[in-house]
C-alpha cells in the first residue's frame, strides 16, 4: 500500500516549481490599472498564470511568458492610445460647445450623446471649464 504524501507537501511542490517565475508574473498585474485596461489585461494574466502551472519547467517557458509580456504591453498601449484621442475630442467638443454659449448642463448632455461611455460628470466638466475660465484670463 502506497504512502499518502503528508498535506501540504503537494502546495509546497508546486510554490517551488512555480517560483522561478514568480517576478515575471508580477508584470502580469491588471488590479491597479484603470477599469478599461483591466479588461485588456486580465486575459493576459490568466493566460500567464496557466501557463506557468501548466507547462513543465524548460527554458523556453521563460521565453514564451516574455513574449505574451510584449503581446500585453502592446495591447494596453493600444487602449491608452486611444483614450488619448477619446479624450481631445470630448475636449474639443466641450470648448467648441463652451464657445457656443453653452451652459455646463447642457455640455454635459452633449458630450454624454456623442460619448456614451464617457465617465464624465458635471463636476468634473466644471472643473474643466473653470480652468479653461483662468486660463483664457491669464
Amino acid at each position: 500500500m502506497a504512502k499518502k504524501a503528508p498535506e501540504g507537501i503537494a502546495d509546497r511542490q508546486a510554490q517551488l516549481a512555480r517560483a522561478p517565475y514568480e517576478d515575471m508574473l508580477s508584470f502580469f498585474d491588471y488590479k491597479h490599472l484603470p477599469e478599461g485596461l483591466q479588461g485588456i489585461s486580465m486575459p493576459f494574466n490568466k493566460l500567464a498564470n496557466s501557463l506557468v502551472e501548466q507547462l513543465p519547467h524548460h527554458p523556453q517557458k521563460m521565453v514564451a511568458l516574455q513574449k505574451l509580456l510584449e503581446a500585453k504591453d502592446a495591447a494596453v498601449r493600444i487602449a491608452v492610445a486611444k483614450t488619448r484621442i477619446r479624450r481631445k475630442e470630448i475636449q474639443n467638443l466641450i470648448l467648441e460647445c463652451h464657445g457656443n454659449g453653452d451652459n455646463a448642463e447642457q455640455i454635459l448632455e452633449k458630450v454624454q450623446g456623442e460619448f456614451p461611455s464617457s465617465r464624465i460628470t458635471l463636476e468634473i466638466l466644471k472643473d474643466f471649464l473653470e480652468t479653461v475660465k483662468a486660463e483664457a484670463e491669464a
